[in-house]
């Protein structure tokens, strides 16, 4: 059975299972999960095992593994290995994926469905503030699409339905702004295509398109 026949059975498996024949070399892997082109390109990689600390220095090497449990087996070449892969949470500048814990990985491509983060962010907690807000807010099915900061306007989110704009800073107040602003917005069916928190004197709402 050749390696691209191994991946299609790894994907019908619930646990992702799958027993590897390298060089001189017999791994047991599972894996939590299976959907990252890196995934992939280290089964491949697998094959040219040879030896204990081959496998070490491929492990370590992976930058989209999360956590994994690896035993050899006594006075053989074989080893039983278990991978738990990062989740990916947000896109960030079309080059990496970051998870929940904020840890960055190579972005490849196979997920697009994410949150595109853009910018010259220093301080991922801040984009994972705005995403984490309005997941636990959820405003009537709105949800962001991007999220883009820049040295001059600032934080600018763009949702399903208009654009927010907050300025450089986010603070709770300006999001307890928000949050009123939209739950107002939402009770009286009124929907703008902007919503500007960069107002000292209040919020100003744009209805144009």
């Amino acid at each position: 059975m050749n390696l691209y026949n191994k991946i299609l059975l790894i994907f019908l498996s619930p646990f992702f299972a799958i027993t590897l024949f390298a060089k001189d070399f017999t791994i047991e892997l599972t894996f939590d999960n299976f959907f990252l082109e890196s995934q992939k390109i280290f089964v491949q990689d697998l094959n040219q095992i040879s030896s204990r600390n081959d496998l070490e220095n491929l492990i370590k090497a992976q930058d989209w593994i999360d956590e994994y449990k690896i035993n050899f087996k006594p006075f053989t070449k074989s080893a039983k290995l278990s991978i738990s892969s990062r989740k990916p949470y947000f896109i960030l500048n079309n080059n990496y994926f970051i998870d929940k814990n904020l840890k960055k990985f190579r972005f490849d491509e196979t997920q697009l469905d994410l949150i595109l983060v853009e910018g010259p962010i220093i301080d991922l907690k801040e984009p994972m503030n705005i995403i984490n807000f309005f997941e636990i807010k959820r405003f009537n099915q709105l949800s962001i699409k991007r999220i883009i900061y820049t040295y001059v306007a600032g934080w600018e989110i763009h949702t399903n339905s208009f654009k927010i704009k907050i300025g450089k800073n986010i603070t709770d107040q300006k999001l307890k702004s928000l949050e009123d602003t939209l739950n107002y917005l939402y009770e009286n069916r009124k929907i703008p295509s902007m919503i500007d928190l960069r107002n000292k004197d209040g919020v100003a709402l744009s209805y144009g398109k």
